[in-house]
């Protein structure tokens, strides 16, 4: 069973942020089948961790480029967006730190498995919506 499935999020007009979710999403569902796969011993530590580690890389990367969009086509509700994004890297930042403080591997899984439901929240009550705004400006841009 999966975290979270690419069916549970509205399909977006944006194909570079349907592509990105859609990644987002098989890294955490990675995330939670290493983490279990840890608990049986069936895979390392570090794999969990190199994983987390391309979560987090790929989050950044996620956020900047949605950011980096939504300036280019002048998006009128960016800081409220970009609000959302700082948000949720603070919260993550706090789980990294609360785990690498006290080496439980738990603190960082326990936050990615409740990501799921902010994400979902997020795409499908901002992103949408971002990426229409982004996908009329860019067909106009292009004619």
């Amino acid at each position: 069973m999966a975290l979270v499935y690419v069916e549970q999020l509205e399909e977006m007009n944006v194909e570079q942020m349907q592509e990105t979710h859609e990644n987002e999403i098989k890294i955490l569902n990675a995330i939670d089948n290493l983490a279990i796969s840890c608990d049986r011993g069936e895979a390392t530590q570090e794999e969990l961790v190199q994983k987390i580690d391309e979560y987090v890389e790929h989050v950044h990367k996620h956020f900047a480029n949605e950011e980096r969009l939504m300036q280019k086509y002048g998006f009128p509700s960016y800081d409220m967006h970009k609000t959302a994004h700082d948000m949720f890297l603070e919260e993550l930042q706090q789980a990294i730190k609360y785990w690498k403080r006290y080496e439980d591997i738990n603190k960082i899984t326990n936050f990615i498995r409740r990501t799921p439901e902010w994400i979902m929240l997020h795409v499908n009550t901002v992103d949408v919506p971002t990426a229409n705004f982004l996908a009329k400006k860019m067909d106009s841009a292009d004619n």
